[in-house]
């Protein structure tokens, strides 16, 4: 698949996504792993953004990035993403191990 159809793939199924993470209301989330699983994780988890699992970033930068978004990734509200569920989040990421990663395909 060509780059830029790659990148439009990637752009419009993150739109679905990020809308149904929207409709999670402040306070009704069942923990950060909750929270990664239904919104995050979908492109830090996919290989469409950065994972930031096991890279130690300081949670202060996790909190201030998700509020004011960066780049392609939208903020989140405090109505979307209250500050007690955030800052759990930013903990979890921060204290996370990297995921394992995939075994390497063998050559054809």
């Amino acid at each position: 698949m060509r780059p830029a159809a790659v990148f439009a793939l990637a752009l419009a199924s993150t739109a679905g996504f990020v809308t149904g993470a929207r409709a999670q209301a402040a306070g009704q989330w069942r923990g950060p792993e909750h929270v990664w699983e239904s919104t995050c994780g979908y492109c830090h988890g996919a290989g469409v953004a950065p994972e930031l699992r096991g890279r130690g970033l300081p949670p202060a930068l996790i909190k201030k990035i998700v509020r004011e978004g960066y780049a392609a990734m939208p903020p989140f509200h405090p109505s979307e993403l209250g500050d007690q569920d955030l800052a759990a989040l930013a903990d979890w990421i921060a204290k996370s191990q990297a995921p394992p990663k995939p075994p390497a395909e063998a050559p054809k």
